[in-house]
């Protein structure tokens, strides 16, 4: 095998040694122990090693960009994934971008696909083999190498299973049928306010991640109601299904419906299979659970999360809204709602945002500021931002 490639990944080292004898170079894929290799005293590289931080980070910025540009890809009747999900007035495909990133097969796939890729370019090789590779790696390194033009030994599967998504699907049908039935028809009383009790004006509401990120902006809170005159209520995520009153079970029915019948409509579709490639490498066969998870269980749960916020600015007859909400995809849920409903949104980011988190101005809904703020900082920059959404509100008194 001179002038070959043995790209090991596990289990015995039994054949990256013998490639060794017959004149291979031996490469240990990303993320294996290599201790066989180094009992067996093999010769080997480490892929990181010969890919480098520069390769690296390029296999990462694979995944990103790939998630980034499928959604404005032509699927069907010359319409993209982005344009086929609108719901009030924006596109769903705006609160599924991080989950699309991080938990679908489809980024794994580009990320695998460019590190067999740049494995193949860096070593040069005339022929590969991939011993111990797992399944889905070795289907991908296959399909690398006959796009590169080098001979594949194997062992590849003519087939493998679709990837699950990283982060289990809920599957909540019944307790979700049970909630539809028992649904309030009328929306809940607010909590009691931070701050500001009995003022008459419409009030600021605060959506917050959770409890400590409550706790953690309770003096901003204060100091919004002493200088707008308005009462600030704080509700956190978990409180929010309250808000599931008859009509909103109704909407997220009906958006489920849609979602459901968009599934139908793409599946199969030529559009949607030559989507899933990345350098000439095709995976819509490993993906082919992505769709499902997407319309089935993450967007529906958007679609609740955002008609419950609807639910709630309107009982409130929010002035403005404040969000202290981390994660990206229920953040953009909560600013889209808030778009539809008419009411400024002002986001405050209590900690260092993740690398990516960055919001494109072409994205959908934005918030009217996104500012950072720990406590001991100047409340006045968020204060002034949300008098501006407050006074841009009709009827906010």
């Amino acid at each position: 095998m001179a002038g070959g490639l043995v790209v090991w990944g596990g289990g015995s080292a039994g054949p990256a040694r013998d490639g060794h004898r017959e004149g291979a170079a031996v490469v240990c894929w990303p993320a294996t122990d290599a201790s066989p290799l180094e009992r067996a005293g093999v010769p080997f590289r480490a892929a990181e090693d010969l890919l480098g931080p520069e390769g690296l980070a390029a296999a990462d910025g694979a995944a990103r960009t790939w998630a980034r540009v499928w959604g404005r890809l032509p699927l069907v009747d010359g319409k993209s994934f982005r344009e086929l999900v609108e719901w009030r007035g924006g596109s769903l495909l705006w609160s599924a971008e991080a989950f699309l990133r991080e938990a679908t097969a489809g980024p794994r796939c580009a990320r695998t696909v460019e590190i067999a890729m740049r494995l193949l370019e860096t070593a040069a090789p005339s022929e590969v083999d991939a011993p111990g590779l797992a399944p889905a790696d070795a289907l991908l390194l296959a399909r690398a190498s006959t796009a590169r033009g080098v001979l594949f030994h194997g062992p590849a599967p003519a087939a493998v299973r679709p990837l699950g998504p990283a982060r289990p699907a809920s599957r909540h049908g019944l307790r979700r049928a049970l909630a539809s039935v028992l649904a309030p028809s009328a929306a809940p009383p607010l909590p009691p306010p931070v701050a500001g009790a009995g003022l008459d004006a419409a009030p600021v509401v605060a959506l917050v991640a959770g409890s400590e990120e409550g706790r953690t902006i309770a003096p901003l809170l204060r100091a919004i109601s002493a200088d707008l005159w308005r009462s600030v209520v704080p509700v956190t995520l978990a409180e929010l299904p309250r808000w599931e009153t008859r009509r909103v079970r109704r909407a997220a029915s009906g958006a489920e419906a849609f979602l459901r019948e968009l599934r139908r409509r793409l599946r199969g579709t030529p559009g949607l299979a030559e989507s899933y490639t990345y350098r000439g490498v095709h995976f819509a066969d490993l993906a082919g659970g992505d769709l499902e998870a997407l319309l089935l269980e993450h967007l529906p749960a958007a679609v609740r999360r955002m008609e419950a916020a609807l639910e709630l600015l309107a009982s409130a007859g929010a002035a403005a809204v404040l969000l202290a909400v981390p994660g990206r995809d229920e953040r953009r849920a909560l600013v889209h709602a808030c778009a539809a409903a008419g009411v400024g949104a002002v986001v405050v980011r209590l900690g260092a945002p993740s690398p990516g988190d960055a919001d494109r101005a072409d994205g959908g809904p934005q918030p009217l500021a996104a500012l950072d703020w720990r406590p001991g900082d100047d409340p006045g920059p968020v204060v002034a931002r949300l008098r501006e959404a407050a006074h841009g509100r009709v009827g906010a008194g």
